[in-house]
């Protein structure tokens, strides 16, 4: 029964700290940048962008805009994976009650949201941008936002799953 109630706050805590860092990502930070960048989106915000587009965002991107992206965005953005990682993958647990391949899904979106903030940030540092390195980071972009909906939709389906389960029962 301990380690039910351990599982619990892990849960809970992971959940507050993913919603922590989405408000803070989403309410203040992002369209600080986006701000500072003309009104452009964000890499992250975008479904897959060109090295055009890259380099527009870049060009456009303000220094106080690099600043915020680059020294306190993306180093909230790698704690961020971490946090919903590990909540997707608990509430997956305690939705099927077992281990599972459906690991697979939310594992692959924290390597893909990595893949992702290691290219954007190397692309923010970088004095000549690659058009290699801009396409590997809109592909993890795309990636990562196919694997987050997906999680989302898995975990919807669990939970209908399980409410049936009970119901019958």
């Amino acid at each position: 029964m301990k380690n039910k109630k351990s599982l619990i706050i892990v849960l809970i805590i992971s959940g507050v700290l993913t919603a922590g860092i989405a408000i803070a990502m989403n309410l203040f930070l992002i369209p600080e940048i986006e701000k500072a960048a003309g009104g452009l989106k964000c890499f992250d915000m975008r479904f897959g962008y060109t090295y055009e587009a890259a380099r527009e965002f870049l060009n456009m991107l303000t220094i106080e805009g690099k600043h915020i992206y680059s020294e306190i965005q993306l180093p909230l953005d790698f704690f961020y994976p971490v946090a919903y990682g590990v909540f997707f993958i608990l509430l997956t647990y305690v939705l099927v009650r077992k281990t599972t391949p459906l690991f697979i899904l939310p594992g692959l979106l924290v390597i893909a949201d990595y893949t992702e903030n290691i290219c954007i940030a190397v692309m923010l540092k970088s004095s000549q941008l690659s058009e290699i390195l801009v396409r590997i980071s809109s592909f993890a972009t795309v990636f990562k936002t196919v694997l987050m909906y997906g999680c989302f939709l898995m975990i919807i389906i669990l939970l209908i799953r399980r409410i049936l389960r009970k119901k019958a029962s």
